[in-house]
C-alpha cells in the first residue's frame, strides 16, 4: 500500500502519518467519503449490541456496544484483516482495565494512581506505532468510563466480560468483512516485536518526547481523576478525565488545536443530545437509531473534523448516559463544567511540562 494515499492513516504494518486534526472548519487528513463508510462499516457490531441489549433488557446497560465503539478505534484504518487482529488482541486489555476501573473506583487514591499509571503506558505506545496508541488509548477509555460509573465491587467479573465481549464482537465482525469481500495483499497484521522492543527501549529517556509526553499524560490524568473524586463530583465528573485523554497528544500544536477543538464540538453535541433525550423521552427505538448513528460518525469523523468527532461521541455519551435515568439538565451543566476543567489541565500540562525541544 502506498503510504502516500490520503485515506489511510498507517499500513497493515501500523507504521503511521501522524494523525493530525484539521482547523475549525476545514477538512482533513482523511477522505470524508471513505472515512464514512469504514465509520459504517465499524459501527454495524455497536448497532447490533445495542439492539440486543435494549431489546433483551440485558444488564450490561450498554456496556457491550460501548465497549464494541471503544475497540472500534483500534486498526480503524486498516483493512479487515489486520484489524480483526489487532482488534482481537486488545478486546482482553479493554476488559481487563474495565475490571481494574470497578476495582480502583473503590478507593480514590487507588483510582487516580491506575489511571496514571495505565494512561503513562498509553502515551508510551506512541513510541512505535499509531496502531499500538489506539490499543493503548481502548485500555485507557476503558478504565476512565469503568471508574466513572462508581459500580460495585461485585460488577468487576462482569464489567471484565463486557468489555472483552464488546472488543470481541468488533474482531469477529471484521473477519466476516475480510472473509466476505475485504481481502487485500497488505491484509497481513505484519506485527513486529523486535522492531517494538527496539523503538520502546530507544525512547526509555526523558529526552524523548514520547517519554516526556507518556509522563504528562498519566500525570495529567491521574490529577483529573483526583479533582474530581475530591470535589465529590461523582455522577460527570469523568469528563474532566474524558476531556484529557482525546485532547493531549505528543505534539503541543496539536494539544492547542485540539482544546479548541474540543470546546467547540462539546458544547454542540450537548445541545444537540439534551435536546433530542428530551423529545425521545426514552423511547428505545430512536436511542438506538441515533446512538448507531453517532458511533458510526465518531468512527467516520475523527480523521476528517475534529469538532465533529467531538460532537457525536458527545451525543453518544449523553443519550447512552440519559437511559440510564441521569437529570438532563443537571447533567449538561456539570458535563461543561467537567470539560472546561480538562481543557485547563490539559493546556496547563505542556505550560509546565513542555516537550525537550519546546520553550516552557
Amino acid at each position: 500500500m502506498s503510504a502516500q494515499r490520503p485515506s489511510r492513516l498507517y499500513d497493515a504494518s501500523g507504521e503511521m502519518e501522524r494523525l493530525r486534526t484539521s482547523p475549525l472548519l476545514a477538512i482533513g487528513p482523511a477522505e470524508p467519503g471513505p472515512a464514512l463508510r469504514r465509520g459504517a462499516l465499524i459501527a454495524v457490531p455497536v448497532a447490533l449490541a445495542l439492539l440486543f441489549e435494549f431489546a433483551f433488557d440485558w444488564p450490561s446497560h450498554g456496556a457491550i456496544a460501548t465497549a464494541a465503539l471503544v475497540c472500534g478505534f483500534t486498526a480503524m484504518d486498516a483493512p479487515a484483516g489486520p484489524r480483526a487482529l489487532w482488534q482481537a488482541g486488545a478486546a482482553p486489555l479493554v476488559g481487563i482495565a474495565a475490571a481494574l476501573g470497578v476495582l480502583s473506583s473503590q478507593f480514590a487514591p487507588a483510582a487516580a494512581i491506575a489511571m496514571g499509571l495505565i494512561a503513562a503506558a498509553s502515551g508510551y505506545c506512541f513510541a512505535d506505532t499509531l496502531r499500538l496508541a489506539f490499543v493503548g488509548f481502548s485500555a485507557a477509555v476503558a478504565l476512565m468510563i469503568s471508574q466513572g460509573l462508581f459500580l460495585p465491587l461485585h460488577d468487576t467479573l462482569p464489567a471484565l466480560f463486557y468489555g472483552t465481549a464488546g472488543g470481541l464482537i468488533q474482531a469477529g465482525w471484521a473477519l466476516i468483512v475480510w472473509l466476505a469481500y475485504d481481502r487485500h495483499d497488505d491484509d497481513d497484521s505484519d506485527w513486529d516485536w523486535a522492531r517494538t522492543r527496539s523503538r520502546l527501549r530507544a525512547n526509555w529517556t526523558l529526552g524523548s518526547p514520547v517519554a516526556r509526553h507518556a509522563v504528562r499524560y498519566g500525570v495529567a490524568l491521574a490529577i483529573g481523576v483526583a479533582i474530581y473524586r475530591i470535589a465529590g463530583m461523582k455522577q460527570h465528573g469523568y469528563w474532566i478525565p474524558l476531556t484529557i485523554l482525546f485532547v493531549l497528544r505528543p505534539e503541543r500544536d496539536e494539544t492547542d488545536r485540539r482544546l479548541v477543538l474540543r470546546a467547540v464540538g462539546t458544547f454542540v453535541g450537548l445541545l444537540l443530545a439534551t435536546a433530542m433525550a428530551s423529545a425521545f423521552d426514552g423511547a428505545e427505538v430512536p436511542i438506538v437509531i441515533v446512538l448507531s448513528l453517532s458511533a458510526a460518525l465518531s468512527f467516520g469523523l475523527i480523521t476528517v473534523q475534529y469538532a465533529l468527532f467531538t460532537a457525536v461521541i458527545t451525543t453518544y455519551v449523553v443519550l447512552l448516559s440519559d437511559t440510564l435515568g441521569e437529570a438532563r439538565l443537571d447533567a449538561a451543566g456539570q458535563r461543561l463544567i467537567g470539560t472546561a476543567v480538562g481543557i485547563l489541565i490539559a493546556w496547563l500540562a505542556f505550560r509546565i511540562y513542555p516537550g525537550p525541544d519546546e520553550a516552557r
